[in-house]
């Protein structure tokens, strides 16, 4: 893809069970066999590292004067509704910190929509904080509700799980 230096699709899976729903409900590609074991994706998120970012996605920390290199931006996050609040998002979110750790990132975005409030406590909890809130016009006129930008200091945030351990 143009201007993407890396992209990582992270996936939660759990086995493919008869009592989870029936196996017709269920999109094809949402199902795979793994070590002989039939699963199914429940939740996902891209984790997306570009050659440049246009300040809506990342916002203006660290600085103007950084490498938006180290910058990377988290998309389509989801997690099935049947198993929200249940730790899935919040795994998934520290795997593609992990990862972004991996290729040099220190800088990590993502948009939340305003009044999506258990997204918001997801990523509060996951060490992100806000940076700033899209225009009413600019969602009305893209016919979506408003989203905050939400940044997270990856440099900061591996101190406090070093110190935390």
């Amino acid at each position: 893809m143009i201007n993407f230096q890396r992209v990582s699709c992270i996936n939660g899976t759990v086995p493919l069970l008869p009592s989870l729903v029936s196996a017709e409900e269920l999109c094809s590609t949402c199902k795979f066999v793994e070590d002989g074991e039939e699963r199914v994706v429940v939740g996902s998120l891209d984790l997306n590292q570009c050659l440049w970012l246009p300040d809506e996605l990342t916002g203006k920390r660290p600085g103007v004067n950084e490498s938006s290199h180290t910058r990377a931006y988290l998309s389509n996050v989801c997690v099935a509704k049947e198993l929200q609040r249940n730790g899935l998002g919040y795994a998934l979110v520290d795997k593609s910190k992990k990862l972004a750790r991996e290729w040099g990132i220190t800088d990590l975005y993502v948009h939340v929509a305003i009044n999506n409030e258990a997204a918001q406590k997801l990523y509060n909890k996951c060490g992100f904080v806000y940076e700033s809130e899209e225009p009413a016009w600019k969602a009305r006129f893209l016919g979506r509700p408003r989203r905050l930008l939400l940044w997270l200091d990856l440099k900061k945030d591996a101190l406090w799980r070093m110190s935390s351990a």
